[in-house]
Parts: structure tokens; sequence; C-alpha cells
């Protein structure tokens, strides 16, 4: 959160000078002292260490090759280099109301916090941008500590003080950090707490000792609403490294386990994959699938424009995405087009309408081509028709009539009476309660709503939302593929996956499901959504990068991009579903660069 109204700077900087040094206390008192300061230095690894104005002894205890201090007044700056000495190699001081580190990008291994985030007048949001700025993006780690209003000192409604509830503080980390460990601290409540501070030191000491196994209950059992002090351990996220590394693996040919067809000029289905050793640390065997489904390429096609056109595109792939979209303008021409299912057609309306804006104007035709025969041929009785609307919304912003604005109006109608009261969207087809389809759904709906100006509808948008948190989103932050299976169902299903069958659907955890929930998360924003889910969206994408069961998934497939899927209990070896497809990386492609172009 920013800083919230500026005490005078005399008074701030007699607060940050105080803290620096903290006077001797009470057993009590200083067990929280302790507690913070050993639980954050036990997360450090040494190396090129930032310390973000700790308490003197927190900075004393840290162990690197090199450590920097940043104090946010020159006057408790220098008051720290007096107390500390040399213990630290640098000494620098930064304006709390709008903290810019004099650092470079990348500088540091590791930045440790324990003290400040409790204080009202330090922007706390811009900080945090900062840390992840000049931590090394490859591995590098933050440690911090936040007081919840459980704390006892809460009670007194100090008001220089900011206390954090769990999501809010979590929140701090979203979307652009990856929660690494969490450790909780307890207090005794106020009344309490003020009492045994009474006693001699001696009788303290008990209640210490007890306070110390709270802390450490609390922790094991991830009571988070008990804790007074949360210390938290954080990794960036490097979205631009992986965008980099998913675009490189796109447009890489396909004899170096990439996706493009350096003989058709286009975008491949999938790579298939056998393992080639023990599935405890596998090794992955690709080979091409060249078949033309045509719901997979026109989605790593739209992907790749939506990055294109955005603040982040280059002409780097220039050659390869026109090539593309010749490739598919000449089979539309060829007659294809009525063997194209609608999941195809409306990512192909985006790529081509995204395409008349970074080429040139002539694709726009394709665009309106593909737009009268999909609205001719499709009534939106089936859920991946939504991904039509979506496709359109983005040749409406081209159009100087109404046309299609009046048919993405009928579609946002259509749609709208497709949704239930409690935020699902229910079409014909048998798959409807799936992920994906009511992800598409959103993206459909979210988009027409951004166009057209009907903010009416975007609460209903918000209801699914909340509705696939509450309901599909698991602890480790993975979406299950349907939820509400019968008992029944479920426990058929159980006995034939017993006796060697495939697993039931509802067993997988599939990459893209995250990436589908982010992009859904975007356009509803984009639209004007207020609801905040970047929590979630944090979540969703830690899932794939480290917090799944088999940890980084994008290391794991060493493709550049994550592995398709696992199972509930661990599993990459199911038949029909060992490949990659480029319907996968096309949603990766538009959740990263949604995440790299948020303001």
């Amino acid at each position: 959160m920013c800083a919230e109204s500026a005490l005078p700077t005399v008074t701030r900087d007699a607060i940050l000078r105080k803290w620096v040094r903290q006077p001797p206390t009470t057993p009590l008192i200083q067990q929280l002292r302790d507690e913070e300061r050993q639980r954050a230095l036990a997360e450090l690894d040494g190396g090129r260490v930032l310390d973000l104005a700790s308490e003197a002894n927190v900075t004393r205890g840290v162990s690197a090759d090199s450590l920097t201090r940043v104090d946010f007044s020159d006057d408790a700056s220098s008051y720290a280099s007096e107390t500390i000495g040399d213990a630290v190699d640098e000494y620098q001081s930064a304006d709390p109301e709008r903290p810019t580190l004099p650092f470079a990008d990348d500088a540091f291994d590791a930045a440790v916090s324990i003290g400040p985030y409790d204080w009202k007048f330090l922007d706390v949001e811009s900080l945090t941008a900062e840390v992840g700025r000049v931590l090394d993006d490859s591995d590098g780690k933050f440690v911090f500590s936040v007081p919840t209003p459980r704390s006892p000192y809460a009670a007194n409604g100090w008001p220089d003080n900011h206390y954090y509830e769990p999501r809010e503080a979590l929140s701090l980390l979203a979307p652009d950090w990856r929660l690494l460990d969490a450790d909780l601290v307890f207090q005794y409540p106020y009344y309490v707490h003020m009492a045994l501070n009474t006693l001699p030191a001696n009788l303290q000491e008990p209640f210490v000792g007890a306070a110390e196994r709270a802390s450490d209950e609390l922790t094991a059992r991830g009571r988070w609403n008990d804790a007074s002090y949360l210390v938290l351990a954080a990794e960036p996220l490097n979205y631009r490294g992986y965008l980099d590394d998913a675009l490189d693996c796109l447009f890489r040919p396909v004899d170096e386990n990439g996706f493009w067809d350096m003989e058709d000029e286009k975008i491949l289905r999938g790579l298939d994959y056998e393992i080639a050793s023990d599935d405890e640390n596998p090794e992955f065997e690709w080979t091409p699938d060249d078949r033309e489904l045509w719901r997979y390429a026109p989605f790593g096609l739209m992907g790749a424009l939506q990055w294109r056109v955005s603040a982040l595109g280059t002409d780097r792939y220039d050659d390869e995405l026109r090539s593309a979209l010749d490739y598919f303008a000449d089979e539309i021409e060829s007659g294809t087009l009525s063997a194209m299912p609608s999941y195809g057609i409306g990512p192909l309306v985006c790529a081509f309408s995204l395409a008349a804006e970074v080429f040139d104007a002539t694709h726009e035709r394709v665009a309106w081509e593909l737009f009268e025969h999909s609205r001719e041929r499709f009534d939106f009785t089936h859920a991946e028709d939504s991904l039509l609307a979506y496709g359109w919304s983005y040749l409406a912003e081209r159009e100087s009539g109404s046309v299609v604005r009046e048919a993405l109006s009928e579609a946002l109608a259509l749609m709208n009476d497709r949704l239930t009261p409690g935020g699902l969207f229910v079409f014909d087809n048998h798959t409807t309660r799936r992920h994906q389809n009511q992800m598409y759904a959103c993206w459909g709906f979210a988009r027409a709503i951004e166009v057209t100006g009907q903010t009416g509808y975007l609460e209903n948008v918000e209801r699914v939302l909340e509705r696939t948190v509450d309901e599909r989103m698991r602890d480790d932050g993975a979406f299950v593929w349907e939820d509400e299976i019968s008992s029944i169902r479920r426990a058929r299903r159980s006995a034939t996956k017993r006796l060697g069958f495939r697993p039931p659907y509802w067993n997988f955890l599939y990459e893209c499901h995250q990436t589908f929930f982010v992009n859904a998360v975007a356009h509803y924003e984009a639209a004007g959504g207020e609801r905040d889910f970047d929590r979630e969206v944090s979540r969703a994408m830690a899932w794939i990068y480290g917090d799944s069961s088999r940890g980084d998934l994008v290391e794991l497939s060493e493709l550049g991009v994550p592995m398709r899927f696992l199972t509930v209990d661990d599993g990459l070896d199911v038949d029909d579903q060992m490949y990659k497809g480029s319907y996968e990386i096309g949603s990766y492609l538009m959740a990263l660069t949604n995440l790299l172009a948020e303001p």
C-alpha cells in the first residue's frame, strides 16, 4: 500500500533514528525481536545481501559476501553507520514516501527488512517492487516481517504503525512474487502481555519458552489468523524471462524441440513425449505431431500476436508471424473454413485483427471473412463459441460501423442467459462445467463488456471468478478440471483407476488451466472490474514455477515452456495426454503479456 499521510519530517526522522538501535527491554518483548531476527536470518543464504533498515542486531547477524544497508533518512543512515560500523560494506538512504533504491537491476542475491513494513509513512508497494527489481531475477530472495491485528501493540492504536491481515500481507507479493516460506510468530494477547511484562525477568522466562513453542505450533499448523507477526520469504517471478523463453520455444525449429515447422512455415500442433528414464527423475524424448487440428496453432498465433501488439512486442519474430498468417489465409481460401471449430475461428479472428494493426490492413479482410462465416454458423449454444465473442471483440475495435458491435452485444446477451445465479456458465455441450470452458466464457464475456461498454454485466464475471477460486482452486494454487462430481461416479472411476485404467479427468491438473484463469482476470480488470484477484493470480502462476508437486514445470520440460499436466498423484505418463500443445503456449504467452503489461 502507498504511504499514508506524511508525518512532519523531524518526527519521522526521530522514529527512523530510534529504530536503528533498540534499547534493552523485558524478556517477553525481547522474545519477539529474537523470533523475528532468528527466523529471518535462517532464510538467508549469503551472497550479496541488501538490508532495508532492519534493527541493528538483525543487520549484525547477516552472513553475507557483501552487505549493503538502506535507511529511510540520511540521519538514520549516519546513525546506523556509527552503530554498526564496518559490518556493513555500504550505507545508503532512500525516500520512504517515494522509495527508489540506488542500485542496478539484479544487484543482490537477497534482501531482508525486519520492522519497516510497520510504518505507515513507508510506501511498501513501491518498495516491494523496487526490491524485486534489484534482486537477481533467477534465484533472488526477499525476507520481511509484518505485524497483524493480533499483535498486542495493535490494541494501543498506535497511529504510526500499520497492521496487516494475512491476506493483505500476501497481497503485497501478488502477482509478481512466489511465497517460499512463512513463519508465524505468537504473542500473548494485550492484557496478558502487559501483565506478564510487569513480572520480574526470571518469572517471565517460562512464558518466553511457551511463546516460542506456540510460534512453532502456529507455523506447523498454518494458523495464520492466530499469529501476531508474519515473517515471509519470497522470490520474484521472472515473467520477462519466462516470456522470452516461451517465444523462443514457439518459433524454434521443430528439429530443435521447438514448434516452428520450417518446411511449411507454420506453428506445429504439438510435441509428443516419451519418458526415457525413471519417473522420479524423468528425461523426455520429444517428437513433433504435425496433424492439423484447427484448435491448436490458431491459439498459439493469437498469443504471439497479443504479445506483438503490446508495449512489450518487438519485430524479432515478424517473419514467422507473417508466414503463419499466410498459411492460415491460404487454408481459409482453399475451403477448410467449414472444418474449423469455433475454438479455432475465434482465435483467428483475434489474430488477423491484431495483424492488421501491427502489419497491414489487408489482414482485416480475412478477419471479416471469419466473422461473417462464424456469425452464420454458430449460435452460442456451445461453451467454446464464447471464443468467437472474444475474437470478434478485436475486430469490433477496428470497425468503423456497428455490425460487429451489434453481433457482440447479441453474443453478450446469449452468454449471460447461460449463467446461473451460482456463478456457473451452463451451455449445451456435456463438457460445459469444465474449467477451460468456464474461463473461455469469461474471456468472451469480459471482452464483450469492455468493447460494448455494457459494464452492468461485470458483476456476473466477478461471480464466476469468485466461484472458480472458491470451488476449483486447491491449496497449492492449482485448479481442478471439474468440481461437484457425484460420489457414485467418483467411486466408480476410482475403482477402474486402481485396476490400471486411465485416471478420471478430475485427477488431472493442467498448466494451461492456470493461465486461462489469469487471462480471465486480466480481461475482467480491463473491462473495469474492481475486485482484487492479484493474490489468486500469484498463486496460480506460482504453481507453474515451483509450487506443484514436481517443482518448476518449465525446468522439468526443458523446452522453455511448462509441462502440460500432472495427475493429482504426481503422474506424467497417461498415454493420451503425453504432449505439449501450441494452444497452451498461446494462453501462456497471453498471461505473461498481461502480467508484464500491467500499469
